[in-house]
């Protein structure tokens, strides 16, 4: 007799045009770490008195279909649980024109660089307006040019966006915009006095209406797509198909090393089980897999050095709707408020997260991975607030500091949470 095994384990997805009623085709073949799908239906202890000490038979509950789907973060596949958690995306094909200053040294005070027409000063006392502190090391310099030009509500200098290197001697330069626009952004270095940076040339280069596609998930959409899932154990045979499902939760866990994967809360209206496939023959993505070393968490676009580990959470606080019917499954799910939070925890080196925590300072968090040029998976979360943490001493290693933010919507952006695939798919 043939045994059901998780090697052999398939799931096939398709979008619903229905709520509650699998499609006939269009279904995909996913990659699964785990999946924990499928009804399931408790008893009732019966409450019957008079019949002496033994006990009544039970009466059936009504019938629950939930369960986690682990899944891994790869470049073309994860689009579509994205989709089923935030909704269509807006796909753009093109490439972001780009640039960069590259330090040699500390840049002399009052020292003035050009970016998209707009002069910033060095300065060496507090800054205002357009100005830069000189920290104290190049590093610092450049952590504070970063943030002055993200913060920067100057038409010329907003439509880019700037982050720092590892090695904190580059200040890279990104256009917002997919296409050619943004070769026409100029930079400037200035070399009286010194500002010790060197550009990339005298424009942003690179920006072209050809190449890989952007896709662009946003938060707070009013609608979410449903889907059916296909489980199936070839050896049984048994295949279930769940259907009226919709992506509730997603839980990124980041680290130093291991296999990068999420895991999805789904919340499905039921399931059927048949001994022959109802997916036909499902496409496949081609999987390349993002990697935990590959990947780095900005704040305000400047690397958190110090990070030890962190998870981003992001939850669509779905509402089951639980009405009374004869087959005693749920009539559908809402969406509810947006909730997106998650932790960071960091080595105690300085009082940086610990400042912007007590002054209330809300910061830009952004979690990239990359694959290679055009394999890219960037999460931004424009809002974030930091609880003001304890600094526990629990030995004599090293000291740490847990931060369990939670995010809002960004008053410029009107988003929460925005999350960005590029890759080689055309539409999702």
């Amino acid at each position: 007799m043939a045994r059901a095994r998780g090697a052999n384990v398939s799931m096939a997805l398709a979008f619903e045009s229905t709520y509650g009623v699998p499609p006939a085709s269009g279904y995909t073949k996913f990659p699964i770490v785990t999946e924990a799908l499928g009804e399931e239906q408790g008893l009732i202890e019966s409450d019957l008195l008079g019949y002496g000490r033994e006990p009544q038979a039970p009466s059936q509950d009504v019938i629950n279909n939930e369960g986690d789907v682990v899944v891994p973060l790869d470049l073309r596949n994860f689009g579509l649980w994205l989709k089923a958690l935030m909704g269509a995306p807006t796909s753009t094909q093109g490439v972001a024109a780009t640039g960069s200053y590259t330090f040699s040294a500390q840049p002399t005070a009052n020292a003035i660089l050009t970016v998209g027409g707009q002069a910033f000063t060095f300065v060496t006392t507090t800054p205002t307006a357009n100005q830069i502190k000189i920290g104290a090391n190049l590093a610092e310099t450049v952590a504070n040019a970063v943030i002055a030009l993200n913060a920067s509500a100057v038409a010329g200098v907003a439509v880019a966006s700037y982050a720092a290197n590892l090695a904190g001697t580059q200040i890279l330069i990104t256009y917002d915009v997919v296409g050619t626009a943004g070769n026409a952004m100029t930079i400037v270095a200035g070399t009286s006095p010194a500002t010790n940076a060197t550009v990339s040339g005298a424009t942003l280069t690179g920006g072209a209406a050809t190449g890989p596609y952007n896709h662009v998930f946003q938060s707070g959409a009013l609608v979410l797509p449903t889907f059916s899932a296909e489980v199936g154990m070839p050896e049984v045979p048994s295949y279930a198909m769940n259907f009226g499902a919709a992506a509730n939760t997603i839980a990124i866990p980041l680290q130093r090393s291991g296999n990068l994967n999420a895991t999805i809360g789904v919340i499905a209206q039921g399931e059927t089980r048949a001994g022959a496939t109802a997916a036909g023959t499902p496409a496949t993505l081609a999987i390349e897999r993002f990697s935990q070393f590959s990947g780095q968490i900005e704040r305000d676009g400047v690397p958190l050095g110090d990070l030890v580990s962190g998870r981003f959470n992001y939850s669509n606080n779905m509402d089951k709707v639980e009405v009374i019917r004869s087959d005693g499954r749920i009539a559908g799910v809402d969406p509810g408020m947006v909730a997106v939070s998650g932790e960071i925890v960091v080595r105690f080196a300085n009082t940086t997260l610990m400042d912007l925590a007590a002054a209330g300072t809300p910061v830009d968090l952004v979690h990239r991975w990359s694959i290679g040029a055009g394999k890219t998976l960037v999460i931004r979360v424009p809002k974030v607030s930091l609880p003001k943490p304890k600094v526990p001493v629990a030995g004599p290693a090293g000291v740490q500091a847990t931060f369990a933010w939670q995010a809002s919507q960004h008053a410029t952006l009107g988003k929460t949470c925005i999350i960005t695939l590029v890759n080689d798919q055309t539409t999702y």
